[in-house]
């Protein structure tokens, strides 16, 4: 059974259930080996703002959560970030991830949904996006209902090499 699709923000003691969502999604759209270390600083930095001092210019970000604490059923991890040729910020989506046995919900509206809040919290425009081999064009469905296209993603690995949720699939 299914909670209601309510986003709240994630408290520190969501953290293994944040983990567990993650580490889900990247078995499912990783394109890459995870590195748990730098994964967890980020997550860490975006459970506990409060640690982080003045002076850290670093990532900021928050994780929306959709669940009770020892149960979560999706996530949504948001950052403040720039691109390289401006000084002009954005937020940046990292994941998008409703846990499989939750598909049939509501959840992934309530995420964008989310994600379109922050945009008229923070008057800050939103990229996000799909980079996935997995049923990727139910997805691209899904976000072109939400938000407006503005390009594609492309990969070219070296000769022989695949994307890593590809060799992970075989």
């Amino acid at each position: 059974m299914t909670c209601p699709s309510v986003v709240r923000v994630a408290k520190p003691e969501d953290h293994m259930e944040v983990w567990r969502l993650f580490l889900q999604g990247h078995h499912e759209n990783g394109l890459f080996p995870i590195e748990p270390a730098k994964v967890d600083w980020f997550i860490n930095r975006a459970l506990h703002p409060e640690m982080i001092p003045e002076w850290d210019n670093g990532i900021r970000g928050a994780i929306g959560v959709i669940g009770q604490v020892g149960a979560l059923e999706a996530l949504v991890f948001a950052v403040l970030g720039e691109y390289w040729y401006t000084r002009h910020k954005h937020i940046e989506e990292f994941i998008v991830f409703t846990d499989p046995e939750y598909r049939k919900s509501g959840h992934a509206n309530a995420l964008h949904e989310w994600m379109k809040n922050q945009v008229e919290t923070t008057n800050l425009p939103l990229v996000t996006g799909i980079m996935s081999n997995v049923r990727t064009e139910a997805k691209c469905r899904l976000y072109r209902r939400h938000f407006t296209k503005i390009g594609e993603f492309f990969y070219l690995g070296p000769k022989g090499s695949m994307p890593f949720v590809t060799a992970m699939s075989s």
